[in-house]
């Protein structure tokens, strides 16, 4: 079995190569744009669904997202009092306020509760980022209440989400026992397989430590939100709920992720601090690859 400094070194060596061919003009922008698509609308929904339609979905996966939604709900209102008492206006705390909320438990949570727990940790992991879907929805009605925008096109963009379709379908046909055809299940499995590497090249050319040395106090702060508070928040709750097995450690490492690439979608559509942003993201990002060895390390052993 690999060890956990192994298990965390793939993804970001991978992610370090996007983020070398960025820095080389070799690819752009664009490029990730471009990937990034790729994955959400293809690859992804095909992981998803392939692993889906036939797994055993325990009672203990079904409280995984309302755990993580707990768990982000306490880390907003932890930021909150944080922005108070450092006297952040009004769009900068809400920035740091979904940065340290908002987990990332697809791009990069995927990708390594698979390589850590393998399949049955991956299906774990996509009940777990429900929670994530349904914060995003949240924090999009409530800044278009508060910075004005159109909630409808909120509720647009959800039911548009083609992962979460992809988790839908593969309910149904994982429930009625749908069988699927040679063909088509193994091009569906052949998207599917394409989805970790290209994930990690996309958050790769989406990094930018630009700004950092400007937001270097928020930066350190929501890391530890984010990296360590979080972890040790879901640690209480799944020990009082008495959740065990891989529920327990996809529950914990989950939480232990870096901040979502999301945040920044939100960050631009409701014209919050991008900059800022942008340097949280790929601060917790850079740590996460220590603080989540760690992690991976105990629930191992």
């Amino acid at each position: 079995m690999a060890s956990p400094i192994e298990v965390i070194l793939i993804p970001a060596l991978m992610i370090l190569l996007g983020f070398f061919l960025k820095q080389k003009s070799i690819l752009d922008d664009n490029a990730r744009e471009i990937l990034t698509k790729i994955v959400l609308y293809i690859a992804l929904p095909s992981m998803i669904f392939i692993n889906l339609k036939d797994a055993y979905i325990s009672q203990q996966m079904l409280f995984l997202p309302i755990l993580g939604i707990i768990v982000s709900v306490i880390l907003c209102i932890i930021a909150y009092i944080y922005c108070r008492m450092r006297n952040h206006s009004k769009k900068t705390a809400w920035t740091i306020m979904i940065a340290s909320s908002l987990m990332n438990t697809g791009f990069i949570g995927f990708p390594v509760s698979l390589g850590v727990f393998g399949n049955e940790g991956f299906l774990n992991a996509l009940f777990f980022d429900l929670s994530t879907s349904i914060m995003l929805v949240i924090y999009g009605v409530i800044l278009a209440k508060e910075f004005g925008g159109d909630r409808r096109e909120v509720i647009r963009n959800t039911i548009s989400f083609i992962p979460l379709w992809a988790v839908i379908f593969g309910l149904i046909f994982n429930v009625f026992n749908i069988p699927l055809f040679y063909v088509a299940e193994t091009i569906i499995d052949y998207f599917g397989q394409a989805t970790i590497p290209m994930i990690m090249l996309a958050i790769g050319l989406s990094l930018d430590y630009g700004s950092i040395k400007d937001y270097l106090a928020d930066s350190i702060v929501v890391s530890i939100f984010k990296l360590a508070l979080a972890p040790a928040i879901m640690l209480i709750l799944v020990s009082f709920l008495n959740i065990k097995g891989m529920a327990f450690n996809i529950a914990i490492l989950e939480a232990g992720m870096s901040t979502a690439g999301n945040s920044l979608v939100l960050a631009v559509q409701y014209n919050l601090d991008e900059d800022l942003m942008s340097s949280l993201i790929f601060t917790t990002v850079v740590l996460s690859v220590f603080t989540l060895t760690v992690i991976i390390s105990l629930l191992a052993g």
